[in-house]
């Protein structure tokens, strides 16, 4: 996998996190130095929960359509409106945000299959900063070299992306570069718990098909091709008019 992160924001059985679990805003945890993708993850040290599979990322056929009344991401947005992403059966809004990585935004809650959180004007601006954030990493680790320069790591992160700096020079030395592969989807929701009108927290059980691969193009040591879920949270706090991202970790509680 290429999205995960090593300090976990903790949730509580209800599936929300506790505010007294994560770190002030100052704060950023670290990445990991470990392989980016198993056969079998196992996020919460009590065994393996989830296997890879070998699906193919389809090919984007044509912008989809926004239903009447249902909110949207704001059209002048790094991302377009898509009829589907490889994984997504359930209904809802789909965007491209580059080549291989779409975000999945559910409109319509479905207890039995497991939707409790609907996308809503008020979520707009910090999905919005989620993505930003999320796509500023993508499109630096499937840059070759690996870029550490992008603008976007001090506009959308407090530490100005430090945060993934060691673990993403360790791969700049050894000369590897992101392959999205099969496709990579994020499947964001803003929490209850820790929300206030200037911080908020985001889970995210991302569907990762993505690799990183040596220069010869062989798989980095740890990598396997097919699709993993992971779980991640950031949190992301309101400075200025600007929301940015001021804290990375696991969540196995986003996958549950």
């Amino acid at each position: 996998m290429i999205v995960v992160a090593s300090a976990t924001l903790v949730a509580c059985s209800g599936g929300t996190a506790s505010p007294a679990t994560i770190a002030p805003e100052s704060s950023v945890a670290p990445l990991p130095t470990a392989p980016v993708k198993t056969a079998v993850t196992d996020t919460t040290g009590g065994g393996p929960t989830s296997t890879t599979s070998t699906t193919t990322a389809p090919t984007t056929t044509g912008a989809g359509t926004l239903p009447a009344g249902v909110v949207g991401l704001s059209a002048d947005g790094p991302w377009r409106l898509v009829d589907s992403a490889p994984g997504i059966t359930a209904p809802g809004l789909v965007y491209e945000l580059m080549p291989k990585l779409w975000v999945y935004l559910p409109v319509k809650e479905d207890i039995a299959h497991g939707i409790t959180w609907t996308f809503k004007e008020a979520d707009r601006p910090i999905i919005e900063a989620y993505l930003h954030a999320r796509l500023v990493y993508f499109q630096a680790i499937t840059s070759t070299p690996i870029d550490l320069t992008l603008p976007g790591w001090k506009q959308y992160y407090a530490d100005g992306g430090a945060v993934y700096f060691p673990n993403l020079q360790q791969r700049i030395a050894e000369g590897q570069v992101a392959d999205l592969d099969v496709g990579v989807v994020l499947r964001p929701e803003v929490i209850g718990d820790g929300r206030t009108d200037t911080e908020a927290i985001v889970f995210d059980c991302v569907l990762d098909g993505g690799v990183f691969r040596m220069p010869d193009g062989s798989l980095a040591q740890g990598s396997t091709s097919g699709v993993v879920k992971s779980g991640i949270s950031l949190r992301i706090d309101l400075h200025g008019s600007e929301w940015v991202v001021t804290q990375v970790g696991n969540q196995p509680d986003a996958c549950l």
